[in-house]
């Protein structure tokens, strides 16, 4: 009985096939990772951005508040990393003091809604009781 040695055309076929099946499944999985990846980078961006210009706003008094709402602008390294982002804000009254909403808009390609953070402005007096400047999730 004679033994062979390597493999035959038939097997080297359905290796092959099997592998660029393999390769043709992996590709957009790996595709769609690199999407996740990314929007979720710009989204700990935009979070972070928000927080930072909440910090500033929350400090101001009401008239310093208004203007500086009306100056809002995306930091030049956050809007080079996230082009086409948006930022708004609004001071409105509440119940509770002063409310300040700031708003960050992505790409539609990443988020359809904004990302919203909520804070009242800092040392607000209710019912007896100073408030700390927060920030609500």
């Amino acid at each position: 009985m004679q033994q062979h040695r390597g493999f035959t055309k038939i097997e080297m076929l359905v290796a092959a096939t099997l592998l660029t099946t393999m390769f043709a499944i992996a590709t957009p999985l790996f595709s769609r990772l690199n999407q996740v990846w990314h929007s979720t980078r710009w989204y700990q961006l935009a979070s972070q951005e928000l927080m930072n210009q909440m910090e500033s706003l929350t400090q101001l008094s009401r008239e310093e508040c208004d203007n500086a709402i009306e100056q809002l602008a995306i930091a030049p390294e956050i809007l080079a990393a996230i082009p086409g982002a948006e930022l708004t804000g609004k001071r409105e009254p509440s119940t509770d003091g002063d409310r300040i909403v700031l708003s960050f808009q992505l790409p539609e390609s990443v988020r359809s809604e904004p990302i919203v953070l909520v804070g009242w402005l800092h040392g607000k007096v209710l019912h007896g009781k100073v408030l700390n400047s927060g920030v609500m999730p």
